[in-house]
């Protein structure tokens, strides 16, 4: 069997220093530490990502991310991404709440991520937040599912 490079690297890395380890392996990687700029997006060599919990550097080929994942779910199952929520509260979740046809970030999300989702909820993952907040969704009749009767 031939093997390929690998499909995901982790850097190891003292808390304090993330961020700047972060920006200084995007810069080295793809020219630029910024992840707003969707053409320099397209030209990525790689996807990097501040990890959650915030001790590692996450370095990723640039197709690969939870966005895309899900994209592939919901085709394979014929589920339009707008009937879909997603929650996230960490860089790499980011991909996987913009793909959704509603992205909610949790009250414990990073900027990034709140600033990309259409809700932050009003819990953290650790007061069970999807869970309050879908519950908050049905309450409202804001879900609704396809072979359900009332």
């Amino acid at each position: 069997m031939e093997l390929g490079p690998p499909s995901k690297l982790l850097i190891l890395c003292d808390t304090a220093k993330l961020d700047e380890i972060t920006n200084l392996v995007r810069t080295e990687l793809n020219g630029t530490s910024s992840t707003n700029d969707n053409a320099a997006t397209q030209q990525q060599a790689a996807h990097v990502i501040r990890g959650t919990p915030p001790f590692f550097v996450e370095i990723l080929d640039p197709t690969v991310n939870k966005g895309q994942g899900l994209r592939q779910l919901c085709q394979s199952l014929s589920i339009p991404l707008e009937e879909v929520i997603a929650f996230g509260d960490g860089d790499n979740d980011l991909e996987f709440i913009q793909m959704a046809g509603w992205g909610v970030a949790m009250k414990n999300a990073r900027g990034v991520v709140k600033e990309a989702a259409d809700e932050v909820a009003e819990w953290s993952n650790d007061e069970d937040g999807v869970v309050k907040t879908l519950q908050r969704y049905e309450h409202e009749g804001k879900l609704h599912f396809p072979n359900e009767t009332k």
